[in-house]
């Protein structure tokens, strides 16, 4: 994901002015279309070593593909010691070349990288921070190779790469949803269509585009240095359109003035038209490698291990998998929903839990990772005709439990960090015990100490008595299924091995909430029956959902759904398909109202009303340069799922969501 990465912290008054700019550089948002026009005079320096140049961003030596993170380079490090002897001359050089610099503190010296990439002498950058306009081009190419010049005269500072990023793509973002009464939804009938033919006729454009998507996106006011807090603008509607990763926005020019065109047609000047590219990673919302586990993201199991389980319990397969020979890693994990119950021609009852397909699917034979060229973990192609590509394609039909295929709750992966982080803990007491002098020290370490063990000792004895066997799948949607807006079905069933594991649909109680105040009116009793998301009012109506991973929170839907194309949809031959976007706001009205943040580890949570009815079924998310995870997420309808549910498993077995 984009994001900062802050290396430490400072403590001097005398810095901390600085220091506050420092921390605001965060990640470039290359949202625009216009390319650079081209040099009017060859720059030495440019030529000889290359640049990038792009609308809102230029660099030399070339800038790598976006997003990266910026991390923060300590203040005694001997080239940044060097920088600083530069910086009235790095003013000059701006200045002269007409670039209008922003803040206090224009230029900083950052390491710039791509997510998870070891800081190395070469990710050093010298950020600029200046204002953009039409007529900015030639300024920004003349003061990158003037900067270039001048890092090259000294021997310490001649690797240190130039970039300069327009001030205002630095600020935070803040996403909205939409309303349902703004004049782009009533004509987004007409509008969609137009919009994919235009998409079509580009070669490039035609095969890398991933998502459409109308939304209300603003900025983040910084108030005074002095207040950490931030404001938000007013928001503006924006067309959203999403490109593949690896597309250089040079393959869409021409893009945004055809679309442009389009909302003119329509009287929709106001509309704003961003494209930008999707994160490195496209994925649907289940935690597997390269993911780093995270003690803040929930990934540590705080409380005891539950036999019995419901709303939001982790789960994964019951193996491990090989990135490589000899290098096993833990399987993906996801979020049980809740449980549904299957009524038999008998009329007996069965409880079964509900996850998605995705997530589920890794218990089949096909599945597989494979070593990226940065070494980390991928998934590999799936192999035509294995069981996970028939199951793909066809689903799985009920009654079939596969003796062979096991998940567990909690997942592998959980368990293993959550025991990594008790021996941590065990090792940092039992070292302060030993320095202790003060008896009573002591006795505190000691009692802690045997907390932490006794905790290790259960969590250990849980998995050596196989207790976290949850069950086999029994029924499976694959990927091919539609709702009728041509939405995608992405759900799973499984059976319990042992009865006393199937829980309830119970929604947490008051107590469990981040804010009671925000709690739904029915917390501490079960889900009280199914509805549709198109009951749901945009951008008015809270509804709320329990995350493996990011646990209680709550979200907004917006009144269009998004064009969405998924991994696994070029292998299967299927079009894109149409999601209800929930979206979060980046601003709180309080310290503690909570708000959706789904993160990978969060597939197949369900989510429910204020009144306790479900709506839906969380399964992904969108993530650009702009957007961070969790900011809007895709749902599918409950109403829709548990039709495709009772239509998939036929043998005269009715589904329906368990309300005891």
């Amino acid at each position: 994901m984009s994001g900062q990465n802050m290396s430490e912290s400072r403590t001097s008054t005398s810095q901390h002015k600085s220091e506050v700019s420092r921390r605001r550089v965060q990640d470039d948002r290359n949202a625009g279309t216009t390319p650079f026009t081209p040099l009017q005079a060859p720059q030495s320096f440019l030529v000889q070593e290359g640049y990038t140049s792009h609308k809102y961003r230029v660099g030399c030596p070339p800038l790598q593909i976006l997003p990266l993170e910026t991390t923060l380079i300590d203040y005694d490090n001997e080239v940044y010691v060097a920088i600083r002897g530069y910086m009235d001359v790095f003013i000059l050089a701006l200045t002269t070349s007409g670039v209008q610099l922003n803040g206090d503190d224009p230029i900083e010296f950052v390491y710039r990288t791509i997510e998870g990439q070891t800081l190395a002498p070469q990710h050093m950058t010298l950020a600029v921070k200046a204002l953009w306009n039409d007529g900015c081009t030639q300024q920004w190419l003349d003061a990158a190779d003037a900067l270039r010049g001048t890092l090259r005269s000294n021997p310490m500072t001649s690797s240190v790469r130039v970039e300069i990023i327009a001030w205002q793509l630095i600020r935070a973002r803040i996403t909205e949803p939409l309303e349902e009464d703004h004049p782009i939804v009533y004509a987004w009938p007409q509008i969609r269509p137009q919009l994919h033919d235009i998409l079509c006729q580009s070669p490039f454009v035609r095969d890398s585009w991933q998502t459409i998507v109308v939304l209300r996106r603003g900025y983040m006011i910084p108030r005074d240095w002095d207040d950490w807090s931030d404001e938000p603008d007013p928001t503006s509607v924006a067309l959203l359109v999403v490109m593949s990763y690896d597309v250089d926005p040079w393959q869409w020019y021409g893009l945004e003035q055809s679309i442009e065109q389009l909302l003119l047609e329509h009287d929709l000047p106001a509309v704003q038209i961003e494209i930008e590219r999707g994160a490195n990673v496209r994925s649907v919302f289940t935690l597997c490698p390269p993911t780093i586990e995270s003690e803040e993201m929930g990934d540590v199991i705080r409380g005891p291990y539950y036999s019995s389980i419901g709303l939001g319990a982790d789960c994964g397969p019951a193996r491990e998998f090989e990135q490589g020979p000899g290098q096993p890693i833990p399987g993906p994990s996801g979020t049980i929903g809740g449980i549904v119950t299957v009524t038999g021609v008998d009329g007996t009852h069965k409880k079964m839990a509900v996850l998605n397909y995705h997530v589920a699917r890794d218990v089949f034979k096909g599945t597989s990772f494979a070593t990226a060229a940065d070494g980390s973990a991928i998934r590999a192609e799936v192999p035509d005709e294995s069981e996970v590509d028939i199951i793909d394609r066809k689903g799985m039909a009920g009654t079939q439990n596969r003796k062979d295929m096991l998940f567990e709750s909690p997942s592998r992966r959980k368990h293993n960090y959550t025991m990594q982080e008790l021996v941590k803990t065990i090792e940092t007491i039992r070292v302060e015990m030993n320095a202790a002098t003060d008896p009573a020290h002591v006795q505190d370490a000691q009692a802690r100490l045997t907390g932490e063990q006794e905790k290790y000792n259960n969590k250990k004895q849980f998995f050596d008595d196989n207790k976290q066997n949850l069950g086999r799948p029994w029924l499976a949607s694959g990927f091919m299924r539609r709702t009728s807006c041509n939405g995608r079905l992405d759900w799973t069933l499984v059976q319990f091995d042992n009865d006393s594991r199937a829980g309830s649909n119970m929604i947490p109680s008051r107590e469990q909430w981040p804010s009671p105040a925000t709690a739904p009116y029915v917390s501490g009793h079960n889900l009280r029956g199914v509805a549709s998301c198109n009951d749901v009012a945009a951008r008015e109506e809270k509804v709320f959902k329990v995350g493996a991973r990011t646990g209680l929170t709550a979200c907004k839907k917006s009144a269009l759904m998004a064009d969405c194309r998924f991994p696994d949809d070029a292998r299967l031959g299927l079009k894109s398909s149409s999601e209800h976007c929930f979206v979060d706001s980046a601003i709180q009205s309080s310290a503690t109202e909570p708000i959706n943040r789904g993160q990978k580890g969060d597939s197949g949570a369900f989510v429910w009303t204020r009144n306790g009815m479900l709506v839906g079924q969380l399964f992904g998310g969108l993530q650009t340069e702009t957007l961070t995870p969790g900011s809007v997420s895709y749902v599918t309808d409950a109403e829709e799922l548990l039709e495709s549910m009772n239509q998939g498993v036929g043998g005269g077995y009715k589904i329906s969501l368990a309300t005891d």
